[in-house]
């Protein structure tokens, strides 16, 4: 009997050492419900709009992060530098929380450098549903005011090799849910994503007046991207 004991205490053992349980070396299980989501400012973003949305998120249920864009002012560092930042990031929230996927939801500039790291570091892995939203796909002429200063700005001129190469086809990686929301109220923005559910705030709510700054606290542009991050369809009911 004393044998049998320590053979199936051993086996016990094993088994803990095994799965990774043994000596106090937990492995995070695998999470339940949403996927954590990951808000991203733009250029010189407003850290109080950008917060304000990520808790808004949160109240929703979901696990909800932000950073912000490299350089000061935010965004002026290159853009596939920022875009290597937000591949640590979603690393980071990755072994935090033990998902496979994380959901990504940019604001203007952010949504190009979410897009990089989609295309070329790894994220199409990595992402699960994929918002962006107040983005020039194709580039900004309002880059040009800045364009000396700051490689980011170099990057968000229409033209630029970053976009060059950001928009060659495809431009998001194929299979990956992705939406692309804007307001008509503002310029660049109104480029469609290819591949992406293209729509405009204002169609949902006509005449509906929403400044590019003011996207990330519209009411509206909250209830599409919280719809987008539930697997659609996109619905608001304009509050």
């Amino acid at each position: 009997m004393f044998m049998l004991t320590r053979i199936t205490r051993l086996a016990v053992v094993t088994m803990c050492a095994a799965i990774g349980l043994a000596a106090g070396h937990a492995t995070a299980a695998p999470a339940e419900g949403p996927n954590p989501v990951l808000v991203i400012g733009g250029f010189d973003a407003d850290r109080a709009k950008l917060e304000s949305l990520r808790a808004w998120l949160g109240a929703r249920g979901y696990s909800a992060h932000s950073m912000m864009l490299l350089g000061s002012p935010t965004g002026t560092a290159a853009i596939s530098d920022s875009a290597r930042a937000v591949a640590d990031r979603v690393a980071a929230i990755r072994r935090e929380t033990g998902s496979v996927r994380v959901d990504l939801v940019g604001h203007s500039m952010g949504g190009l450098a979410q897009r990089h790291y989609a295309k070329f570091l790894g994220g199409s892995d990595q992402i699960g549903t994929y918002v962006d939203y107040g983005t020039p796909e194709l580039g900004e002429q309002l880059g040009w005011l800045c364009y000396v200063l700051y490689a980011g700005c170099r990057d968000l001129v229409p033209g630029s090799p970053f976009l060059a190469q950001l928009n060659a086809d495809p431009a998001i990686p194929p299979g990956m849910p992705a939406y692309h929301l804007f307001t008509e109220d503002a310029g660049g923005e109104k480029n469609p994503l290819p591949g992406a559910t293209n729509r405009s705030i204002q169609s949902f709510c006509p005449g509906r007046q929403v400044g590019h700054a003011d996207e990330p606290i519209d009411a509206a542009v909250r209830e599409l991207i919280d719809s987008a991050l539930r697997g659609g369809p996109l619905a608001t009911s304009c509050p």
